[in-house]
């Protein structure tokens, strides 16, 4: 496969997954401001604060807006910021565009549709007053674009290279949602402090879109140390940090299985590492030790998975 195709499949995919992402985290603080009311006496500045480091982005300026609409506005509209979701979606929708002839009609047909819906400038105005219904669109338009890539496109090379970088575009987030929430809701570990850490950490589950899952293995309270444990290293749900580096590692796998016939390459190799050290952690040992250096390492580690797998294949 040429590199410049397998660049803008992989690019699509990850841009695709980064502004569903975002468009989550940007709803799921909405709702949990609505929550907090009564419960916590001003919790929207740490809660919006805390998006911009989990995304990596500076909190923008409130001017005479408030702190919430200057966060909302920045991260979904601005364009002239590369981590917000319409730059995110118009970024996936160029890369599919110079690809018409590889992906199918139907997924290009539901990228278009999502991206033209969300440049309709009523619906704009309507989501600049009540934003769910924007949030909403871009997460069930970035499932059905997903559905259609698995249900329409040959899983050969190309739809390889859309699941990797997917995965590890999800296991990047939800690796860095995972490191700032902990040790930001360390401190809620009071009787006193429990609606509002019930209440805090029910929203983290949601940023993945792990809550229904967490529940159904995890009955009663919600504890800080099985939602870390769930989210990195369950092996069964699709957001997980473990899911995604073995379901990457799979996709790279058949990549260099097509390319090379045998033997693995850097990128595979370290892949292969990381996956092998998720398989066999232990929570309790890396809770009692260091979290955060943990987590901070398989970051480092996808870091350098990406940084080979432009070396590999010419990715940007």
């Amino acid at each position: 496969m040429l590199s410049r195709v397998a660049d803008a499949l992989f690019w699509m995919s990850r841009y695709l997954e980064r502004a569903e992402h975002v468009a989550r985290l940007l709803d799921v603080c909405f709702h949990l401001e609505v929550d907090l009311r009564g419960v916590a006496s001003d919790p929207h500045v740490q809660n919006w604060t805390c998006i911009a480091t989990i995304l990596q982005q500076p909190v923008p300026p409130a001017c005479d807006a408030s702190l919430q609409a200057a966060i909302g506005e920045s991260f979904t509209f601005d364009l002239t910021n590369p981590g917000s979701v319409m730059s995110c979606l118009s970024r996936a929708r160029l890369n599919a565009r110079s690809i018409r002839d590889v992906i199918s009609s139907e997924v290009w047909r539901e990228l278009n549709t999502l991206y033209l819906q969300l440049l309709d400038p009523d619906f704009i105005s309507r989501a600049r007053e009540s934003p769910h219904d924007f949030y909403q669109a871009v997460e069930t338009g970035s499932y059905a674009l997903q559905g259609a890539c698995d249900a329409t496109m040959n899983h050969d090379v190309g739809w390889q290279f859309i699941q990797l970088g997917k995965y590890l575009e999800r296991a990047d987030k939800t690796l860095r949602t995972v490191d700032i929430q902990y040790h930001r809701l360390q401190q809620l570990h009071e009787p006193a402090d429990l609606p509002l850490s019930n209440v805090q950490w029910a929203a983290v589950l949601r940023s993945c879109r792990a809550y229904e899952a967490h529940r159904r293995r995890y009955a009663g309270r919600l504890d800080p140390e099985h939602v870390v444990d769930f989210l990195l290293l369950n092996p069964d749900f699709p957001r997980s940090v473990r899911f995604c580096l073995e379901a990457a590692e799979r996709a790279l796998t058949a990549i260099e299985g097509a390319a090379r016939g045998t033997g693995l390459s850097r990128p595979g190799r370290l892949l292969g590492r990381v996956v092998g050290e998720l398989r066999f952690c232990e929570i309790d040992q890396v809770l009692a030790d260091d979290l955060h250096g943990f987590l901070g390492g398989v970051l480092d580690r996808c870091g350098q998975i990406g940084r080979a797998l432009n070396e590999q294949y010419s990715l940007r």
